[in-house]
């Protein structure tokens, strides 16, 4: 897994990556990046997957710090997905980015 400065996210936002939000849905409803997809820590940990990445697809994890994505994105390498990228400082430091 690779950490993403804000930054780099914040541009990988704008050309279409493919961002997971891994709060729980409802916090995503409320305040999620618009294009960013709902995929649950404890979805991930129960063995979900994002539907129609692909292993080899970049993806970025976001949560409201960067902390738990971070375990999340562990949860995804070990299920064979190698372009994980934690944003750091999740949310409150990508927000002002965008």
């Amino acid at each position: 897994m690779r950490s993403a400065p804000a930054d780099e996210a914040a541009r990988a936002y704008r050309r279409g990556a493919v961002f997971l939000d891994i709060r729980s849905r409802a916090a995503h409803r409320r305040d999620g990046l618009d294009t960013s997809r709902s995929l649950p820590l404890q979805a991930i940990q129960g063995g979900a997957l994002p539907e129609g990445v692909l292993p080899d697809q970049p993806v970025y994890l976001v949560c409201e710090r960067g902390l738990l994505s971070e375990l999340a994105g562990l949860y995804l390498e070990q299920a064979g997905y190698f372009e994980v990228h934690n944003v750091l400082g999740g949310l409150r430091a990508l927000r002002p980015l965008l």
